[in-house]
């Protein structure tokens, strides 16, 4: 079991921080009824999930279709969830953070822009008011196992080797600061991300919470804004519904 790090967490611009997980590009589908037809909340907030090492095949694949079904329901968001939007768009050399001010990391922010696989993303509103309750994004990625970890690896030291990044952007140039921990008994590994942002008007240093968790060759990544543990469960949500509707786990989970 890895140490917990200091260090950082993927993001786009700091104006765009979500862009991270939708990415770039894509193909929308149809998300069926917005609103969940699953009355009252959603059942308690887990905050653990298994894996599949060890039981799965570790090279196998998914496709964008099959990535797609495998994305919880609105109920999994609690009984006002209403899902807003699902795309279908490659995993590949974008998306992954702007590193460009990380001068140690050179060869490693080369490596990043080499990986490829099937994803998908879904956005949700939460709340009561879910109109302007606060967005959640949920990303799922098919790739080799080896690959999945190598990816989670190359984040993890990206942030060792810069806590802190400067970033350009429209308006001035603003700083991540980074922070990394292992989140465990979460998949087959998980890691928490916060970023806070500081600089020009906008920034106050807020933190944004993130979760990369790897089921097999899929990597569940969950996006919650400030609220640190209602990312980590629906992250195991996540892990949860891959782990049952892609692997053929006997703990299936509800649809």
């Amino acid at each position: 079991m890895r140490t917990a790090l200091r260090a950082g967490i993927a993001g786009c611009h700091a104006v765009v921080l979500t862009a991270l997980l939708t990415g770039c590009g894509g193909t929308a589908v149809p998300a069926g009824p917005e609103r969940s037809a699953v009355e009252g909340e959603a059942s308690a907030a887990p905050s653990t999930a298994p894996g599949v090492d060890g039981e799965a095949d570790p090279d196998r694949l998914f496709t964008a279709a099959e990535l797609t079904a495998a994305l919880p329901p609105a109920g999994a968001f609690g009984g006002d969830a209403k899902v807003t939007a699902t795309t279908q768009a490659p995993f590949g050399p974008y998306g992954h953070g702007d590193w460009s001010g990380c001068e140690p990391a050179g060869d490693l922010r080369e490596e990043l822009t080499g990986f490829e696989g099937a994803g998908v993303t879904r956005t949700v509103r939460i709340g009561p008011a879910v109109e302007e309750g606060p967005v959640v994004t949920v990303q799922l990625v098919s790739m080799p196992s080896a690959r999945t970890e190598r990816y989670l690896e190359i984040q993890r030291r990206l942030r060792e080797l810069c806590p802190e990044t400067l970033v350009d952007t429209e308006a001035a140039p603003v700083l991540e600061h980074h922070e990394i921990q292992e989140i465990p008994s979460l998949g087959d590994e998980a890691q928490l991300e916060i970023l806070r942002v500081t600089g020009g008007d906008e920034y106050d240093g807020t933190p944004a919470h993130g979760v990369a968790v790897r089921i097999g060759g899929v990597l569940a990544m969950v996006r919650a804004g400030d609220d640190e543990d209602t990312t980590v469960s629906l992250a195991a949500r996540a892990a949860q519904r891959v782990r049952a509707e892609l692997y053929g786990a006997e703990d299936r989970v509800d649809r």
